[in-house]
């Protein structure tokens, strides 16, 4: 039966899409505006570890590694949502990066993780993370989303990822070649990122067609189609859910200028560079997206990622800081590193230095903030004075820490305006 023969069997006619990549916000962007200055998010709660490569969690692992775990994780985002989280951020994961640690190596996925979180919070708004390239089609995501976006009474966004992970794209059934592998056979991902961009542009097209047209839709993209497609409901969230992305190159700014309302952004470390410098490099990089968003007529959230040690001084924060460095799992990251440049990791010996691994085993590249709860108030100050807006934190002790945040840092955040 040909596609034409199929859509006369539809109860309705459906309506050609005249958009495939972005800029495309039909019935305009969602707003914007956040509750307070400082919108705060609990990051990376649904995965073993979290964001901590260490081997300091196996000392208690209900405690330090098992946070995803239910009905762990379920008290958690309660009391993220009591002491005044505005939302939760999924970490998007397929496969952990192993060592000693099994680091990410378990943890809830982007669809069973968001509704689950819908049905046991009221308020805190409720991000999940959906990868591009592992074939999914948007209709499926579409579906998912708007469901979960319709339990939880409009409080879904979908944080978007341009896959890149070789390990997963084995797991799901196809082979390793890469744009440094021309020769790969025809199972084989030849995909470079310019490819995996212009895939996750037209994802959203198509997201975007479903969740907000009455009507099914037809789709013809060089990598998706859909003829008649519909999901119902479609969200409640209006227009649609937020779209999120994190981007650093050329081609992610781009990308994510174009579709997404919200999007991370790195600076400099704090190690090894006075806090003058760390904020200026983040402003740079919040002014860079923003200009390519409005070169778009469009307006975008500047977030950022951090990795939180904190306790009742800076020097018992920092002795703890000192263990989880001295515990980092290296061969867990070494794994994490290799899947990213697709090389085996016995190859990046040479490549490992401290800083490096410091840097990714301990919050994959985002801000470390160490300190007293004074100190992490300041660092949350410096930021947003840089131009970040929602910052996504991932704590060492997740519990304890989500409840000392509430209790000591909520309140130093309000002195300092950034929370109402």
């Amino acid at each position: 039966m040909s596609i034409d023969q199929a859509k006369k069997l539809q109860p309705r006619a459906s309506v050609p899409a005249e958009v495939i990549r972005g800029p495309f916000d039909p019935g305009g962007q969602p707003s914007l505006e956040r509750d307070h200055p400082l919108h705060v998010s609990l990051f990376a709660w649904n995965v073993r570890s979290g964001l901590a490569a260490t081997k300091a969690v196996l000392t208690d692992e209900g405690r330090y590694a098992d946070q995803w775990a239910w009905p762990a994780s379920r008290e958690l985002l309660r009391t993220a949502e009591r002491v005044g989280f505005d939302s939760q951020l999924q970490y998007g994961m397929w496969s952990g990066y192993g060592g000693a640690t099994n680091w990410n190596g378990a943890g809830l996925d982007f669809a069973t993780g968001a509704a689950a979180s819908a049905a046991v919070t009221d308020r805190l708004g409720l991000f999940t993370t959906v990868h591009v390239g592992y074939d999914f089609h948007p209709l499926l995501v579409a579906k998912l989303t708007a469901a979960t976006d319709h339990v939880s009474g409009g409080r879904l966004g979908v944080n978007i990822v341009a896959a890149y992970d070789l390990a997963d794209y084995a797991q799901f059934g196809f082979g390793f070649g890469t744009e440094r592998d021309p020769d790969a056979d025809e199972r084989g991902i030849t995909r470079s990122s310019a490819e995996r961009y212009a895939m996750a542009d037209e994802f959203c097209t198509l997201l975007k067609y479903l969740w907000t047209s009455a009507e099914p839709v037809d789709f013809e993209g060089k990598y998706f189609q859909a003829y008649g497609a519909q999901v119902n409901p479609r969200p409640t969230s209006s227009p649609r859910p937020l779209l999120m992305s994190a981007a650093s190159s050329d081609l992610g700014i781009d990308f994510a200028a174009r579709q997404c309302d919200a999007i991370f952004i790195a600076g400099l470390q704090s190690g090894g560079h006075d806090s003058d410098a760390v904020k200026a490099s983040y402003a740079t990089t919040a002014a860079k997206v923003r200009a390519a968003a409005a070169s778009h007529d469009r307006q975008v959230r500047i977030c950022g990622m951090c990795f939180v040690v904190m306790d009742e001084t800076d020097e018992k924060a920092a002795a703890t800081m000192a263990w989880l460095e001295q515990e980092i799992d290296v061969a867990a990251v070494q794994n994490l590193y290799s899947r990213y440049r697709g090389v085996p990791s016995e190859a990046l010996d040479a490549q490992v230095n401290e800083n490096w691994v410091r840097n990714l085993g301990l919050g994959i590249s985002g801000r470390q903030i160490v300190g007293s709860y004074e100190t992490v108030a300041n660092e949350l100050a410096d930021l947003y004075e840089a131009g970040v807006e929602h910052v996504a934190m991932c704590f060492w002790d997740p519990a304890r820490s989500v409840e000392a945040f509430g209790t000591h840092v909520m309140p130093l955040l309000k002195e300092r305006g950034l929370r109402h």
